[in-house]
């Protein structure tokens, strides 16, 4: 620390510093979520950016490991994994108190000079670097929405405030829950996204007009909702990504047919092509969204993005999106309608200056620019400290 204290004294840019950061996801990293992709996507990013990188993270196995080791990320598995409900969705993490003194070591051996917890009050791996901090603490809240495992947690609220040199939120509707559940006033960022990645896909060939889902099929993703208005569309195809605890009930429903395709479990290169290649990316939730990657993804893909009216994704798409109010199937359909009408007629969302502002938009939230921001909040945190 007092090393990078000296060269910030000499006058270096904090871009030409070499940082050794350490990263925490409470989540599996072998599972697919939300907040574990923005982990590995910024530890890859911080890493093109010439910093050390250490990721720890439960059950951390498979290919997203297998990609970030390959990069250059070293990775701290946290052990494996209990699956809780929360916040709608089903949350894999750790309850391994041993686990978590283990991911401190690593972090203290690997001579990390600041320690990035992400959604740091979700159980259980970010416990002993926030009661025993070996270097400065920087946090980030992701999650929008409450439940009984934080009314649980309420007990630890002033210690996971007060821990922290600096705290980020992904949006406002994630600060408004950090503030609830901590004392922490955190800074309002964004989720950032692979723009590179996306830049380079192949779309992939489909016949026709055509609508884009990805996400865990579970009640609050509005998948069924999806699948219903989809029954009332013609000549439209349905491209379905993702699973979870209502896929089979819902391929059962709704079986595979020449306009409706289930994938499964896709990989980032994939949903980059589907999401060039859709006319429609469709995010119906129902609640519980923070923030919307998948629909800054679209824009950034000139693909016209239809969301429900929740605050997270009304955030990220700042006006680029058509809007229909969450759970009204015909609602859902009819704002469907419309965006295929646009894009066939090329106006309202679907004319080549709607397209060319929502990419505009887009690019803005990538993941180099998110990694700059934190690139910045770590050489002062750890500036601070040497002080």
């Amino acid at each position: 620390m007092a090393c990078l204290h000296a060269r910030l004294r000499r006058g270096h840019d904090v871009a030409d510093l070499v940082v050794r950061i350490g990263l925490v996801s409470p989540y599996a990293l072998s599972a697919v979520g939300g907040v574990q992709g923005q982990v590995a996507g910024l530890a890859l990013a911080l890493c093109d950016r010439g910093h050390e990188v250490v990721v720890a993270a439960p059950s951390a196995t498979g290919h997203v490991a297998d990609h970030l080791k390959a990069h250059g990320v070293s990775v701290v598995n946290g052990g494996g994994t209990f699956s809780i409900p929360a916040n709608g969705s089903i949350a894999p993490i750790s309850l391994n108190p041993f686990a978590a003194l283990r991911v401190r070591r690593a972090f203290v051996a690997a001579k990390c000079e600041v320690i990035h917890c992400h959604e740091p009050l979700a159980p259980l791996l970010s416990y002993a670097v926030v009661l025993l901090p070996p270097t400065p603490l920087v946090a980030t809240y992701h999650r929008a929405g409450g439940g009984a495992l934080m009314r649980l947690l309420w007990p630890i609220r002033p210690l996971f405030g007060r821990r922290f040199e600096r705290s980020f939120a992904v949006s406002n509707a994630a600060k408004g829950f950090a503030k609830f559940v901590t004392t922490a006033e955190p800074t309002v960022v964004f989720n950032g996204m692979d723009l590179r990645a996306l830049d380079l896909a192949t779309p992939v060939e489909i016949d026709g007009p055509s609508i884009f889902f990805l996400g865990r099929h579970e009640e609050r993703k509005g998948l069924s909702d999806l699948l219903h208005a989809h029954e009332q569309l013609e000549g439209v195809t349905l491209v379905i990504g993702g699973l979870g605890p209502q896929s089979e009930a819902l391929m059962a429903r709704f079986p595979e047919s020449p306009t409706r395709k289930w994938l499964g479990r896709i990989s980032d290169d994939d949903k980059y092509a589907y999401l060039r290649s859709a006319t429609i990316t469709c995010a119906p939730s129902l609640g519980g969204e923070s923030f919307g990657v998948i629909v800054l993804e679209a824009l950034a893909a000139s693909s016209i993005a239809v969301i429900s009216s929740l605050d997270g994704y009304r955030e990220a798409a700042a006006g680029h999106a058509l809007e229909f109010p969450p759970g009204e199937v015909d609602a859902l359909r009819d704002t469907l309608r419309e965006a295929l009408r646009c894009a066939a007629t090329g106006e309202g969302v679907g004319s080549a200056s709607a397209k060319a502002a929502a990419r505009d938009h887009g690019v803005h939230w990538s993941m180099a620019a998110l990694a700059e921001i934190y690139e910045h909040s770590y050489a002062e945190v750890i500036e601070k400290r040497t002080r």
